[in-house]
């Protein structure tokens, strides 16, 4: 079963909606019409796309107004599922860093939509993934062995200086975000007190491939004290805190899953088969902004990629972690 794991829908009413609740949005939603969006799934023998609204800053610093927005295109998506046959499904959205709301809507949207998982930024208003507080709810996804879809957002990504001006900020701000929220997840121990979670990261990780040999040097280092006579005992003394395997520190890495929404970077995937391997990477577009036709040819036409790879990528690899079933 072919499945895109990485697209994005924002109705023009869901927007409308989002602006009348006081966000700056105004103009941004797609009409409701998904005709050519159909045809194009057809054309690359796509069975489903897994819609998110994730991309866009939709956060609300208000706990009713936010749950309210998250009810509406939670519902949007799902009469969307029934009108087109499953030919879409969903990433539900939820009112965090609101706790209480936010569980409410994730079971809503897991146990009575039915939908395939649910959509996170990287962040919610200035607060990461593992902030402590977001505990209760990673315990409620956890019983349900939950699909957990995380991307950067675009008006987050400002999150060095000199990355507001020139574009910088989608271009080097959000693979950074993408990257900086899986491992703060493991790090912080939220993927291992919460294994069943399944953590999906957009644009395959951001740089996680690009810099996997730095990052486990560096993990090494701090576990056998190799730089102690550098840098001093205490410079990576915090990584013996961390809960790694101390034999294969960066295998934390490999229990996260990845989309391959990266089509522009022609040898990411000899990266990716370098670090983390391509049995838990799955088919992504990132449309509107990105290309279907393109993300899947990428993969079709990568030279570093066998053709049983290049099947489990685009056929087989998602069906395993979303588990979707007939509509």
């Amino acid at each position: 079963m072919r499945i895109d794991v990485h697209a994005h829908f924002f109705p023009t009413d869901y927007v409308e909606y989002l602006a009348d609740l006081g966000l700056p949005v105004r103009g941004f939603g797609q009409a409701a019409d998904v005709s050519r969006r159909l045809a194009t799934l057809d054309e690359n023998q796509v069975d489903a796309q897994v819609l998110s609204a994730v991309g866009l800053d939709t956060q609300i610093p208000d706990p009713e107004k936010a749950a309210k927005a998250a009810r509406y295109i939670n519902d949007r998506y799902k009469a969307l599922e029934i009108e087109h046959n499953g030919r879409f499904r969903s990433f539900g959205w939820l009112p965090l860093p609101y706790v209480d709301e936010a569980i409410k809507e994730a079971i809503y949207c897991l146990d009575e939509l039915k939908f395939a998982g649910l959509a996170f930024p990287c962040f919610y208003q200035g607060r990461p993934l593992d902030d402590p507080d977001f505990e209760p709810f990673w315990a409620e996804l956890d019983k349900r062995s939950a699909v957990a879809y995380v991307h950067p957002v675009g008006q987050h990504s400002c999150c060095h200086f000199g990355l507001k001006e020139y574009g910088l900020h989608t271009a080097y701000g959000s693979p950074l975000q993408t990257s900086t929220a899986a491992t703060r997840l493991i790090y912080s121990g939220v993927q291992s007190r919460y294994p069943n979670i399944k953590f999906v990261f957009a644009v395959c990780g951001g740089y996680l491939p690009f810099m996997w040999s730095r990052l486990e040097k560096n993990l090494r280092r701090g576990l056998d004290m190799t730089a102690t006579d550098a840098v001093g005992a205490g410079f990576f003394g915090w990584v013996k805190k961390l809960p790694l395997d101390h034999a294969d520190p960066m295998s934390a890495y490999k229990r996260f899953w990845y989309d391959t929404s990266v089509q522009d970077v022609p040898h990411a995937m000899l990266l990716v088969k370098e670090s983390y391997g391509v049995d838990r990477l799955v088919l992504g577009s990132d449309e509107i902004f990105a290309s279907l036709t393109e993300a899947v040819a990428y993969i079709k036409n990568d030279p570093y990629l066998t053709d049983a790879e290049k099947t489990a990528i685009l056929d087989e690899n998602a069906q395993k972690l979303l588990q979707l079933k007939p509509f």
